[in-house]
């Protein structure tokens, strides 16, 4: 009976760790679709979107040493036709209600012209059930 009682709990603390995990590579897949979410809605200019995934506390760095707040995003000019963005090397850490996303963006300001990359760490915070970008910060990588 002893033995039964064993297998039990260790069945069931896969089942637990198990679901822990899923939920954890559900959370890693939501923060990815949102940053290609974030990504798109500026090459399209829209605003909506980003006001959507952009927390009231927005605060962004961006590499001249700059700050703009929310607001200023949503003002702020749209990005020239033909440009392009890509991400790559994203890398999702999640802590409990504050989650951190750090990747390279190769942002490309129109067509035929050279690409910049860019790294970049966001920052969400889980509000609800709802995750929201609350800060980002980028800086210009060296070149090659």
């Amino acid at each position: 009976m002893k033995h039964l009682s064993f297998l039990a709990a260790i069945g069931l603390s896969t089942c637990v760790l198990a679901s822990g995990l899923t939920t954890q590579l559900q959370v890693e897949n939501k923060l990815v679709l949102m940053e290609q979410a974030w990504v798109d809605a500026a090459i399209r200019g829209d605003r909506a979107a980003l006001d959507q995934l952009l927390d009231d506390s927005f605060v962004e760095t961006m590499p001249n040493g700059a700050r703009r707040t929310k607001a200023d995003l949503l003002v702020a000019p749209t990005l020239p036709p033909g440009s392009a963005q890509t991400l790559s090397e994203l890398k999702v850490r999640v802590f409990g209600n504050v989650a951190m996303v750090s990747g390279v963006n190769h942002y490309t300001p129109g067509a035929g012209m050279k690409a910049t990359d860019y790294a970049f760490t966001d920052v969400y915070v889980r509000r609800g059930d709802a995750w929201r970008v609350a800060a980002s910060r980028a800086a210009r990588e060296a070149s090659a």
